[in-house]
């Protein structure tokens, strides 16, 4: 037996969350709703698989892959919007015999496919429709239901044969996903454990509440969860910066950032997603830009990136911005300058001791590298700021630091405390290493007001002056 699976709904009804996700890629507790779909599929013995995909084909592929993942085997075959399942059967040019299970992709339900297909080959000559806390639970057996295979149709019929077919009442939950509210449910139930044989995949942490825990995936931060009054899920590489506070249920996904004093209840956090400082936000839904109302259902979409925003400008790991190029001539500095180390050394050891300041010739400078993680670097204590950094150009060259270090806009998405200096910029050229963060605060911000595309040789400028 093989499976055709329906991914083809436009989401229409989630206007303009469907412009960042097709409902199918919709993340259930940082999954998207066709990956349950497909496991529940697998525990049923199928193997191969039709996946019927529209207007976002490509991002389902490439989400999906050939169905390595789960040990299928996936073919793609491309559909109108919600075009009717009669037509698109047809183009298929499958076998009338042929034993077929169809079943939408773009549902979120409890595993029940295997249950569903054991009771309908008992009924083997007779549809067999499946209802789920009394709606259409969107599967049904082919041949038996050709009659009938409009009632898989999307959207749903209210209609819904009680007399000439055997009707399957399967235990568990299912969210049609046509809705705000049924989307944030889906969710919460998901992150309170109300769905019958399906849980949170990521490790359980105890929480301030007695009765539910959190959920954290890998490499999140998260601060001492057993403080927080709230539950929920919290998806990998995610962080929460410090006095967050989390209240009733939360899902946040992967790739977030919540920054600090901010308080989220009962609330969904998209994946890469940036929440800003002391934000107060209750019973929404929040991707990138987009602030989504729970209460009314009104939508905002929000241009201060202070507030809320994307958060994918965050430098991926090992990615670094200083080209192949500029690194080469950094490399011929950096070898013909080691002559005068020794010279440099002692000049800075006469002015300390002169001076009567640090003990030490040299000055450690405390960065963020490419890998996120924090590290000193020496520099020499002269007054020369460009040669006074000659030795950290070394972790330029290996990629553990950029020259200028990140953009404003990427501080903005990551959060002030992950921005990556770099070794050349107006705070480290400019200004003295005891300078007070208030000064160090605005020399950047008119730094990064200026727009002229030749501001760096104007900061290398003004440090040689």
């Amino acid at each position: 037996m093989q499976a055709i699976i329906f991914a083809n709904r436009s989401g229409d009804e989630l206007a303009p969350l469907n412009s960042h996700y097709s409902p199918a890629l919709l993340p259930i507790g940082n999954k998207a709703v066709i990956e349950y779909t497909l496991e529940d599929i697998v525990k049923s013995g199928i193997t191969k698989i039709k996946l019927i995909v529209s207007s976002q084909a490509k991002e389902i592929e490439q989400y999906l892959g050939q169905g390595e993942r789960w040990g299928l085997e996936i073919d793609y075959f491309l559909s109108k919007p919600e075009e009717e399942t009669g037509l698109i059967l047809k183009r298929l040019a499958l076998s009338s015999e042929e034993s077929l299970l169809l079943v939408r992709g773009d549902i979120f339900r409890s595993p029940s496919i295997a249950q569903f297909i054991d009771f309908s080959m008992d009924f083997s000559d007779d549809f067999v429709q499946a209802k789920m806390e009394n709606q259409n639970a969107g599967m049904m057996l082919l041949p038996a239901a050709l009659p009938y295979i409009a009632d898989i149709d999307w959207p749903f019929s209210p209609h819904f044969d009680s007399t000439s077919v055997v009707t399957l009442v399967l235990h568990g939950r299912c969210f049609m996903l046509d809705s705000f509210r049924s989307y944030m449910d889906a969710n919460l139930s998901l992150a309170t454990n109300e769905l019958p044989s399906l849980s949170p995949s990521e490790r359980s942490y105890i929480s301030a509440n007695p009765q539910q825990d959190f959920y954290v995936g890998a490499k999140a931060r998260t601060g001492p969860l057993n403080e927080q009054d709230g539950w929920g899920i919290i998806g990998e590489n995610s962080r929460i910066e410090d006095k967050v506070q989390l209240k009733e249920c939360i899902v946040i996904g992967s790739n977030c950032l919540i920054d600090k004093e901010s308080t989220l209840e009962n609330c969904i956090i998209l994946p890469n997603t940036y929440v800003g400082e002391k934000l107060e936000v209750k019973n929404s839904i929040l991707c990138k830009n987009l602030l989504i109302n729970l209460q009314n259902s009104g939508v905002i979409q929000i241009n201060d990136q202070a507030l809320i925003g994307a958060n994918e400008s965050q430098a991926k790991p090992g990615k670094n911005k200083t080209g192949s190029i500029t690194k080469g001539l950094l490399l011929i500095l950096l070898v013909t300058s080691l002559p005068l180390w020794p010279l440099l050394t002692l000049y800075s050891s006469i002015r300390n001791a002169l001076m009567k300041q640090a003990e030490d010739s040299t000055i450690s400078d405390t960065f963020i590298d490419n890998l996120g993680q924090t590290f000193p670097a020496w520099r020499w204590n002269i007054p020369s700021a460009i040669t006074a950094r000659l030795p950290q150009l070394y972790h330029v060259l290996t990629g553990r630091l950029d020259l200028f270090g990140d953009s404003p806009e990427a501080r903005y998405a990551t959060g002030k405390e992950q921005r990556r200096l770099g070794v050349l910029g107006p705070v480290q050229l400019l200004l003295d290493h005891t300078a007070p963060e208030e000064e160090r605060q605005l020399l950047e911000l008119e730094f990064d007001a200026d727009l002229r595309a030749t501001k760096y040789l104007h900061l290398l400028w003004r440090a040689f002056e």
